[in-house]
């Protein structure tokens, strides 16, 4: 036994000592600053036998202390003014306090073990308030500084059952520690135990005189009890909106109210859906500094972008910038203009390094290096971080300006298109996304092996909604005009009903689709040629045969690698040739063969032009010039209106690096008169064949004279511009119609075009005098992507389609939202063989398809997305009865988990608040039982950070088997296991099931430890970081200048933290320039500036402060 009365947490335990002297106690009183039941729980054993017990808890909404607002604002006045308030407060204040203490008591069970100790002291807690042996209050004149555990002894008897007098009544403990586990155990507190009936009796009286001043709280602490997760009842229902709410709740957030106050000519047209789209993004932007807007054409991406544009104009007084393709610039300036947006318009044509046309670098543009709000349309342009433009915005962005992108597709052809990207506006790999791992590289590289699942990062920085989901979840009835059925949306899919949106008061539809195959005899169109030709294209192999077939292309030109001699392949620039040359020669046989069936005139132009670079590439070879290289093919293909000596001439200077004898010249001459040969006998064939021999040219003349296309205002789309003048020419032929005209490239008036198209559309094109509308308008894609051409209402696409991603991009130039066309037409050209005529269109569907895979094959993995063959989908093009499910094609999943679950919410919060209210505020740790085929238990934990309420942080969803093996973590798969009604009636929960629930915790909580690790590793130096910090510490010790000095302490501060990757190539910059001293100094000062490091140098350390912690947010057992 110590000689001693000192606890200090070290030898002697304050939690030993209250255990043993409530031993012997009837009554005790407790008055501590703060109260966690984690304190509780390690005296719990003794709780159960004591007769009375009070408890005097501090408010804890009161945050500053009197020490701190003297610090802060060193008046002694305001002092005095805060204590004469809180020794009065108003009986308002005394109730928010008390509200604010039982808020914190509910947080401290939520984040509580989910041990059975733990269950039973909620239990007993709430025993033991119901038969009036604890009561608590809650002293709200103040912050209770004073920490005492007073006791009283209870009566002592001898043996013979007689009571005995005692020499001490009690005692007590008075120091620093609360009521908390640290308090109770941690070796840094401090306390005395005080003896004597004097000082018992003393301590009692100011214990019995604060408590007379507190507010009871007995019944608000046991309601925090009752409804927590050790004693609330909840039903499978619950657990499933719980999940939901807790999924998705940073995106239902409503704007503030100084936001809510500006009305303006943008958010006046807005639909409810659009609206929603604008203040979500704005959110996402805010906290993770860019986001992307990416609903499906034709919802009015451009008006979202306009308005969350306009809203940082006005409420943060952003100066934005808007980039986008060049066909777009028109539109942007003349909203800039309309809703007086303040921005500065930039073509992406001119981010490029040319000083005397494009803009090399934005950070040194005076009219661009203040911006700091960028919108990027149509941002897919920058998914590869290897060209100009992309390093131009990489730079740009990289001093953290905040961006918002638009898009419909943002994902091309892989998953590293959108990581690309999301480093435009998050350049450091490592990540506060909630994501695991923490780092963007090498999440996406799991994405790719199929181990992580794309919708856990884009449902924090994208927005997607598709028709059918506005439709389902905005939408009215045509007939009935009240709000969609949600749970019964076939009837609309199907096209059996009709439904609308609400934008800018009117009613808006979106028009139905009415797909129609035209067919036509590819036989007849190359004169029963159609079989030979093909065969001339060659077929994809794995192996290049080392002789040509007769009667196949080999194309020898765009596989120079292989004739390589076997001693050089593996020397540079050889072995680019090598890997280069498989790929092009199958983007040869490709382009042949979809020119080929595109039309007759486009076929001919390509084989003339090949048939003229062969030729070009012949002669090189015979004066020893292997014409290799980007800068060789460029003067190949220039235009035959000079001296071929001069095209020699600079073939040769072009491909200096180039050796003939490391070629196995001869095979090469052989292999390349061969492919000439047959595209002499190709030309010879397809020559003769005339506009009024062409079948394909005929058949398309021939519809146009027929109902619907007859009266419609039509668009003609072709991918290719040879095809596209090969129709203006055969359709005008006395080039007097006003009413037709074609656009192909940047050599047009694109907003005179489409003006003249659309008037309705594009209000702003009034008709010059002479001018008439346009009702046909033949184009290619420059047409296909952020126009509004909804005055038409039919599209007939003239080339066969694979894929389609094309055909929905041209789609929604006229199937837009407010449409006045009822109903818009695609009619797509099918080509058919002579012996297919009496075949079924599935059949010839089939024989097309087979035709692709026999030309392609292997090469398939070289095309971009919108090449590639997607069978399902040309079946839904061309068979009628399946127009219907081509708006399927654009519900790609990977972006779409958890929009119906925000939906559910969002509407649930609309017609029933105050159940969207009991949703929200569950408390976290509820669990439940239900009947379920797949047994195991399902758990929802989270990490977030107790200062960031409104962040969603680190999330993950459980599904263990009945082992406690992980089966998934699958978000969308485990939502489907949790989905239920509000009928289902709860089952008790099987034995063990806390100690099942802790240790999916406890995995967690092992992953939140390894992620906050790695966020934390590789935080070591790049080696100019060094050489810069070296070179700021000699400047620091050989100058005297104080403010020279304070400025060196600050640059070395801001660069030993992690920086970007824009920064990293400019220290690399300044460290193979060698730049010291002054220079040094100067070019920091402006990297400094520039990219804003101060206020990311400021984020980081604030960020650094916390620590997330780990909690239960529910759980399911399936029995």
């Amino acid at each position: 036994m110590p000689t001693h009365d000192i606890i200090d947490n070290r030898q002697q335990k304050l939690v030993d000592n209250i255990n043993q002297i409530l031993h012997s106690s009837e009554a005790a009183h407790f008055a501590v600053g703060y109260f966690f039941l984690s304190g509780f729980t390690a005296i719990a054993p003794r709780l159960a036998t004591i007769p009375q017990m009070r408890l005097l808890i501090g408010n804890t909404s009161n945050r500053e202390t009197i020490e701190q607002l003297a610090e802060g604002y060193r008046r002694l006045e305001l002092i005095k003014d805060h204590l004469e308030a809180q020794e009065y407060p108003k009986r308002t204040e005394r109730k928010q306090m008390a509200t604010e203490t039982a808020d914190n008591i509910r947080s401290s069970v939520e984040l509580m073990d989910q041990t059975d100790e733990a269950e039973t002291l909620v239990k007993n807690l709430v025993q033991m308030i119901e038969e009036k042996r604890l009561q608590v209050r809650v002293y709200t004149k103040g912050r209770l500084h004073a920490k005492a555990y007073i006791f009283d002894y209870g009566t002592i008897y001898n043996q013979q059952g007689q009571p005995l007098e005692r020499q001490e009544k009690g005692l007590a403990i008075v120091g620093s520690s609360n009521l908390t586990l640290s308090g109770i155990s941690h070796n840094t507190e401090l306390n005395v135990i005080v003896h004597g009936n004097e000082n018992h009796a003393s301590l009692t009286e100011w214990f019995n005189q604060l408590w007379q001043e507190a507010t009871e709280f007995d019944e608000t602490l046991m309601q925090s009890l009752k409804q927590s997760w050790a004693m609330m009842p909840v039903r499978p229902y619950d657990i499933y909106m719980k999940t939901l709410y807790m999924l998705v709740r940073d995106r239902l957030t409503e704007e503030t109210a100084s936001e809510m106050m500006i009305d303006n000519e943008i958010t006046e047209k807005l639909a409810d859906f659009q609206k929603v789209a604008v203040n979500q993004a704005i959110k996402l932007i805010r906290e993770y500094g860019g986001c992307f807007v990416s609903d499906v054409v034709g919802l009015g991406k451009s008006f979202i972008g306009a308005a969350i544009v306009k809203r940082f104009e006005q409420v943060e007084k952003a100066r934005p910038l808007i980039i986008c393709p060049a066909p777009l610039v028109e539109m942007w300036e003349r909203y800039n203009e309309i809703y007086q947006l303040n921005a500065r318009v930039l073509s992406m044509g001119l981010l490029r390094e040319d000083e005397t046309s494009g803009i090399r670098v934005l950070l040194e543009d005076f009219k661009y290096k203040d911006r700091d709000f960028i919108l990027i349309d149509e941002s897919h342009n920058l998914r590869n971080a290897a060209t100009q433009r992309y390093k131009i915005v990489e730079a740009f962005l990289a001093a953290g300006r905040q961006c918002c992108f638009l898009t419909a597709t943002p994902r091309n052809k892989s998953a590293w298109d959108i990581y690309h990207q999301i480093k435009l506006f998050h350049q450091d790999d490592k990540t506060d996304f909630p994501i695991d791992p923490p780092d963007l590289k090498e999440y996406f590289r799991l994405v790719e092996k199929g181990e992580k699942q794309l919708p856990d990062l884009l449902s924090n920085i994208l927005i997607r909604r598709t028709r059918n989901h506005i439709l389902r979840w905005y939408g009215f009835d045509a007939k009935t005009h009240k709000p969609v059925d949600a749970d019964n949306f076939k009837d609309y899919l199907n096209g059996n009903q009709r439904a609308y949106v609400i934008v800018g008061g009117k009613h808006q539809f979106f028009p139905k689709r009415e797909l129609q195959t035209i067919e036509y005899s590819i036989e007849d169109t190359y004169q029963g040629l159609y079989q030979e030709l093909r065969q001339y294209l060659g077929k994809s192999r794995q192996r290049q045969p080392a002789n040509p077939r007769k009667n196949e292309l080999c194309y020898a030109r765009y596989g120079l690698g292989n004739y390589v001699l076997p001693n050089k392949r593996k020397q540079e620039p050889l072995l680019s040739l090598q890997t280069g040359g498989a790929n092009l020669r199958g983007l040869m046989r490709v382009l042949l063969f979809k020119r080929f069936e595109s039309s007759v005139y486009a076929f001919q132009q390509t084989v003339k032009k090949l048939l003229q670079v062969h030729q070009r590439f012949r002669e090189a070879l015979r004066q020893g010039i292997i014409p290799a290289g980007e800068e060789a093919q460029a003067i190949l293909y220039e235009p035959n209106n000079g001296e071929e000596q001069d095209i020699m001439d600079a073939l040769r200077q072009a491909s200096g690096k180039y050796d003939l004898a490391d070629f196995d010249a001869p095979r090469l001459q052989k292999h390349l008169e061969h492919d000439i040969q047959l595209l002499e006998k190709i030309l010879h064939l397809v020559e003769p064949i005339t506009p009024d021999k062409d079948a394909k040219l005929q058949t398309l003349k021939s519809w146009l004279n027929k109902p619907p296309l007859q009266d419609s205002k039509c668009l003609i789309f072709t991918q290719y511009a040879d095809t596209a003048y090969y129709l203006y020419q055969n359709l005008n032929p006395n080039g007097d119609r006003d009413d037709l005209e074609v656009i192909y490239s940047g050599d047009k008036d694109k907003a005179r075009v489409v003006g003249r198209f659309a008037p309705k559309a594009n209000k702003y094109y009034k008709l010059k005098q002479g001018e008439s509308e346009i009702k046909t308008l033949i184009a290619t894609d420059v047409l296909a992507e952020g126009l509004n051409l909804q005055d038409g209402n039919l599209i007939i696409n003239y080339d066969l389609h694979w894929n389609p991603v094309r055909l929905i991009q041209r789609f929604g130039r006229i199937d837009r939202i407010g449409s006045e066309n009822d109903v818009v037409y695609g009619f797509n050209f099918l080509p058919e063989t002579g012996l297919e005529r009496n075949l079924g269109l599935r059949q010839k569907l089939k024989n097309r398809i087979q035709e692709i895979h026999e030309t392609i094959g292997e090469d398939a993995a070289i095309l971009d997305p919108t090449e590639q063959l997607n069978e399902e989908a040309m079946y839904a093009i061309y068979e009628k009865s399946s127009s219907h499910q081509l708006s399927l094609f654009e519900d790609e999943g990977e972006f779409l988990d958890l929009n119906e679950a925000e939906e559910i919410l969002r509407q649930l919060q609309r017609e029933n608040p105050a159940e969207y209210e009991r949703i929200a505020n569950l408390p976290h740790g509820i669990r439940t039982a239900r009947f379920s085929l797949n047994k195991g238990i399902i758990v929802f934990c989270e990490a977030s950070y107790p200062n960031r309420k409104d962040w969603k942080g680190y999330q993950q969803l459980y599904w263990l088997d009945e082992r406690g093996e992980i089966r998934s973590k699958d978000t969308a798969r485990i939502l489907g296991m949790l989905k239920t009604n509000p009928e289902e009636a709860a089952l008790p929960l099987p034995k063990n099931y806390n100690q099942a629930v802790m240790q999916v915790k406890i995995k967690f909580a092992q992953e939140v430890q390894h992620r906050q690790s790695e966020r934390e590793y590789s935080r070591s130096l790049t080696q100019a970081q060094r050489y810069v910090l070296r070179e700021l510490g000699l400047l620091f010790k050989t100058t005297q200048d104080e403010e020279i000095r304070k400025q060196v302490n600050l640059l070395e501060q801001a660069f030993r933290q992690p920086i970007t990757t824009v920064l990293k190539r400019e220290l690399n910059l300044i460290k193979r320039r060698s730049l010291t001293g002054e220079a040094l100094f100067s070019e920091l000062k402006k990297l400094y500036s520039q990219h804003e490091m101060r206020d990311w140098l400021d984020l980081r350390r604030l960020q650094g402060e916390e620590q997330p912690i780990p909690i239960i947010i529910c759980s399911q057992a399936l029995v």
